[in-house]
């Protein structure tokens, strides 16, 4: 047999192989730039959060934890004590939060028989911190400008 047929199928073969098999294809690489997380604005994080807080203030609801006295319910309490007993503070003429005291103050109260110039509050407040009426005022009394800052 002739040696150049034989060296053209060899040939022929190496080049079918090569082309069948060829150099591996690279795995596709990742666009890392289409799986980049786009920083939220301000406003979106905020978003976010007023939305957990409302959930949270909802669950605390369920639990009894969180019993505020005007509506829409306030966040200072949650946010500063991670509970609230406004409602259960005001039927016992006890201070309220600042959130609460304000939003009173606002038109914003939902206790039946109280008036906003009975609700009790301070700028500074914690439940659970002794007693309240240090340095405590009613409505009145902080619309005369005799509240401590």
């Amino acid at each position: 047999m002739n040696q150049k047929p034989l060296n053209l199928i060899v040939f022929f073969v190496l080049v079918v192989l090569f082309v069948a098999c060829g150099p591996a294809e690279e795995p596709a690489k990742e666009d890392h730039e289409s799986h980049e997380v786009v920083p939220m604005t301000v406003e979106g994080r905020l978003d976010n959060i007023h939305d957990e807080l409302k959930m949270v203030k909802a669950e605390m609801t369920k639990d009894g934890s969180y019993d505020c006295c005007v509506q829409p319910g306030c966040d200072w309490c949650v946010l500063h004590e991670g509970e609230c007993e406004c409602h259960d503070n005001l039927t016992a003429g006890k201070e309220v939060c600042p959130g609460c005291g304000l939003a009173w103050h606002n038109g914003k109260g939902v206790v039946q028989g109280v008036e906003a110039s009975q609700v009790k509050w301070n700028i500074v407040h914690e439940h659970g911190a002794g007693e309240h009426e240090k340095d405590s005022h009613s409505e009145d009394e902080q619309k005369e400008g005799s509240h401590k800052h």
